[in-house]
């Protein structure tokens, strides 16, 4: 039963049994009115079935979500133990989840799928805005079984309450927000929900902007400027946005021995054979031609060639105080209407999502666009979105509900050059949901269901780096759930299949894509399959343990991209020869909870197969690091701990504490560190050496453990929270062809006030202000592509009022 319904009832109980005990001792005899309580029962469906709703999942909502927005969906979660923001400047993030993130997190809109672009590279946006959520849900396991592959990693869903599911009490209600301040965008929100007869109706929308962002100190890293002045390797040379420069140098006096003819015949002769100076001169005299004593020779000379530093150029400055390029512009604008039913509901709604915004630090001096000068890159996107829900719920013993979902996205992602057009990536897609939720008794309830996507991925541009595509996927799953006692099992099944099929007309392949192929379809059968064994030994502690097999494809830039992708900072080398992904995942988990304090740990170890990954070639294409996706084993394993208690402090209010910490692992299955000209003669072997050698005993950019702690206080009309979170300096670093730099650990110190007050008329008004980064610290996330260019936003107060009505 609803716990609102539970209170009503005990309400009118309570009233019904006053006057029976008032006239206990003058009547003997009677009986209490029938009561009747109507409410609705929450509709069952698979993602309430699934073991992550109480191993895995977090819900942000409440006093939860208000306090933990932000301007990207990265920023917003990231709070929570195992998922981090996977940072592309302050105005755009995503979650990366146990270091998973991209194409192998599915992220949703009231349960259906949105921004497969932003899953590309990170620098396109997810089209929703957090602002806009009433709830939002994070699976941190795999949840392929529901969702299909781009869920190998988990899930995040965000409930804007666009299409209503059921009559509202009142004929119109809603909310007005403004808030503005230092170091953050000024933001207007608007949301209304009503009803006319049994339409029930919804309105939102919101307009966010800021010029830039301040930073507490330099635009680059220290670390940019820690091989200067190495003769022969400057490393971060292109993902710290300089244009380097070298001499190279031959010193002959190295040299102990050089060749007698060149003595005799000089540079005339060098010249005609076509010699280099390392031909003619060698540490140890060969066994053949004619070698003389170096006359030149200088035993205190100890390098014999390389290259210095000439000249290093910045591309883009290295701004003190300011972001460079960090403006952003977002409006984001929804309807629906619902038909309720009294066994069921019917709705449509349409949205808009317009943003443009700058990527901090990047600007390129060399692009197929013909363009001159070091021009800043900037983003320029635009969605529709229409969508369909339904859901029929019969009087039935063994359906509780049949739930179908429609939507069509129309989505335009323009990479400018400062404000001229160079490349886009379109995307229109069509899919379907259909869940038929079921029970058996009062033991088994199960979600069995389909679903079914058509995508058509394009671009112009001369500087577009995949070719349009085509690609079709559908899935059939079914999840079943036993509860008996103090036992819970679950298993689940899916089967499904994708397939692409590029079309190179007019663009140019990478060399590893096989032109008799052109046209061909890309198709991967996909099986992935889950169980669960929950056990309460008694009430306060319950036990876990979860099984996953997931498999993933391919997306479509790991295997057809050529050419250079901003949003990487390389020229990325597509693979038509990769092969569908499977991870198999272990979970153990444990939860505590006595009166006021719950204790929460989580163990996980994922083993990759053909784990898809972009390499770095150390080699340069039109000036930009050449990268390619391969495959390689990889495993993949971590822990997360939470524990949190709420204090009583009778008049002084309630106190709530967290403690929380995190850390994940994420490395090749093996590792060869060093390898012989023997290994170069199994293949398999080879490339494994080569992967340990570029890439090291961890993979690159992972991200960094974490702990902390966090105070809520409440009394009354007034809320106060804060939190400490440390992020340590990452000592599994990886390597990409160099070992990447340390770049410290921070301290991120954010805080919460709110005052809530009662109006006539039921408004009530609400003044807040969060603050973030009261410490002022240079904050470099190691997962973050930008980490060279662009820290995280120095300290911010943003302050508002938000009217309920």
């Amino acid at each position: 039963m609803n716990p609102s319904n539970k209170i009503k009832l005990s309400v009118l109980l309570t009233i019904a049994a006053f006057p029976a005990l008032s006239y206990a001792e003058d009547v003997q005899t009677g009986e209490l009115p029938e009561v009747t309580v109507s409410g609705k029962r929450p509709a069952q469906s698979g993602s309430r079935l699934d073991s992550g709703s109480k191993d895995s999942l977090d819900i942000l909502d409440g006093q939860k979500l208000k306090s933990a927005r932000s301007t990207s969906l990265g920023q917003t979660v990231e709070r929570i133990s195992g998922v981090q923001n996977s940072s592309f400047g302050p105005g755009n993030g995503t979650p990366q989840i146990r270091s998973l993130g991209g194409t192998r997190v599915k992220l949703m809109e009231n349960g259906l799928g949105i921004s497969d672009t932003a899953a590309f590279g990170g620098n396109l946006p997810t089209a929703v805005h957090p602002f806009m959520a009433d709830k939002i849900t994070v699976h941190k396991s795999s949840t392929a079984v529901l969702y299909g592959g781009n869920a190998i990693g988990g899930a995040v869903n965000v409930e804007t309450g666009q299409i209503p599911d059921e009559l509202p009490e009142k004929n119109w209600t809603g909310k007005a927000e403004v808030s503005g301040g230092y170091n953050t965008p000024h933001t207007e929100l608007l949301s209304l929900d009503g009803k006319i007869g049994k339409i029930a109706w919804h309105v939102d929308g919101i307009n966010s902007k800021i010029s830039h962002y301040r930073i507490p100190g330099n635009s680059k890293a220290d670390a940019c400027y820690n091989s200067v002045g190495e003769r022969h390797y400057f490393p971060l040379g292109k993902a710290c946005q300089f244009d380097v420069r070298y001499d190279f140098f031959f010193n002959k006096g190295y040299y102990r021995y050089v060749m007698q003819t060149y003595l005799d015949r000089g540079e005339a002769w060098r010249d005609m054979m076509g010699l280099d100076f390392a031909d003619i001169y060698r540490t140890e005299r060969p066994q053949w031609g004619n070698w003389a004593e170096n006359p030149l020779y200088d035993p205190s000379i100890t390098s014999g060639r390389g290259q210095t530093v000439k000249s290093i150029t910045h591309i883009t400055p290295n701004e003190h105080g300011k972001l460079t390029n960090s403006h952003q512009h977002t409006r984001n604008f929804s309807v629906g209407a619902s038909y309720i039913g009294s066994q069921g509901y019917a709705g449509i709604g349409v949205s808009r999502y317009l943003t443009d915004y700058g990527m901090p630090g990047y600007s390129f001096l060399r692009t197929r666009s013909h363009l001159d000068g070091s021009l800043p890159t900037n983003i320029s996107a635009d969605q529709t979105r229409w969508t369909a829900e339904a859901q029929y719920r019969p009087n039935n013993n063994w359906l509780d509900n049949v739930k179908t979902q429609l939507a069509y996205t129309d989505a335009e992602n323009r990479e400018l050059l400062a404000d001229h057009f160079v490349s886009s990536i379109d995307s229109r897609s069509t899919q379907l949901r259909v869940e038929l939720n079921h029970k058996i008794g009062s033991l088994v309830r199960g979600s069995a269901g389909l679903d079914w996507k058509k995508r058509r991925t394009g671009g112009e541009g001369a500087d577009r780096f995949m070719p349009d595509t085509k690609t079709q996927s559908y899935g059939l799953f079914a999840l079943e759930k036993l509860t008996y006692r103090n036992w819970e099992a679950e298993i689940g099944s899916r089967f499904g299949r994708v397939g692409h099929t590029p079309d190179f007309s007019g663009f140019r392949p990478s060399r590893n894509y096989g032109g008799s192929r052109e046209n061909r379809q890309y198709r991967f059968s996909l099986n992935s399959n889950q169980a669960a064994l929950s056990w309460k030994p008694f009430d306060a502690w319950r036990i876990g343990i979860r099984h996953s097999r997931s498999q993933r494809a391919p997306e479509i830039n790991e295997l057809f991209a050529a050419n250079r992708h901003f949003a990487v900072f390389a020229n990325e080398s597509g693979n038509t020869d990769l092969k569908k992904e499977t991870a198999k995942t272990w979970e153990l988990s444990n939860e505590f909870k006595w009166k006021n304090s719950t204790l929460k740990a989580a163990y996980y170890h994922t083993a990759f197969d053909n784990y898809i990954y972009l390499n770095d070639s150390g080699a340069e294409v039109e000036w930009m690091p050449l990268r390619y996706w391969q495959q390689g084993d990889t495993k993949i394993r971590g822990f997360e701990l939470e524990f949190t208690h709420l204090f009583d402090l009778n008049r002084a209010g309630n106190l709530e504490a967290r403690l929380f910490a995190d850390l994940v692992k994420n490395y090749p299955a093996e590792n060869h560190s060093s390898c012989s000209t023997e290994d170069s003669r199994n293949r398999e072997k080879w490339l494994k050496c080569v992967r340990s050698h570029n890439q090291g005993k961890y993979m690159p950019a992972m991200p960094t453990s974490r702990y902390g702690i966090g105070l809520e206080w409440s009394k009354g009309n007034w809320l106060l929270g804060s939190s400490l979170t440390r992020y340590t300096a990452q000592k599994r670093r990886g390597r990409a062809i160099y070992e990447e730099p340390n770049l410290g650990g921070y301290n991120i110190w954010d805080a919460y006030l709110s005052y809530t007050r009662k109006l006539p008329k039921d408004l009530t008004l609400e003044w807040f202000a969060d603050a973030r980064n009261l410490g002022n610290v240079e904050a470099r996330p190691h997962n973050s592509t930008l980490k060279y260019l662009a820290p995280l936003p120095g300290r911010s107060l943003r302050t508002g009022l938000r009217l309920n009505f």
